[in-house]
């Protein structure tokens, strides 16, 4: 869909927010995955239409991201990364862990309600 959308607006590029962290556990956060999703973008778009697939933080760290943006003001309350599809987010899936993590390690609060938030949060 974003492949698509990008291709009738004329865009230069997607971008994917996965990160180095995500590698062990999720198959679409690992390179060979971005190369792949590149060639699918080359073949299934017209032949003049160029779109870069970019993956900015795949080198990054969850705790280097989320120290990033609360240094850019990024409005993480509008944010999501729980597997839960409705609010409040679950506190307990992988993504809920790593993401309390990250905002622990960068001294900060995550601003978003969860059903469960550990101690340490």
């Amino acid at each position: 869909m974003a492949t698509s959308y990008a291709e009738a607006t004329d865009s230069e590029a997607l971008f994917i927010g996965a990160h180095s962290e995500d590698f062990s556990g999720y198959p679409d956060c690992r390179p060979a995955f971005f190369d792949a999703f590149q060639n699918v973008i080359d073949v299934g778009t017209k032949p003049e239409t160029e779109i870069e697939l970019k993956a900015p933080f795949v080198e990054w760290s969850k705790t280097e991201i989320a120290e990033r943006g609360l240094e850019l003001d990024v409005p993480y309350e509008m944010t999501w990364s729980c597997y839960r599809d409705e609010e409040p987010a679950c506190g307990t899936c992988d993504a809920c862990a790593f993401r309390l993590e990250a905002f622990r390690n960068a001294g900060s609060r995550d601003p978003i309600e969860y059903a469960e938030r550990p101690e340490f949060s």
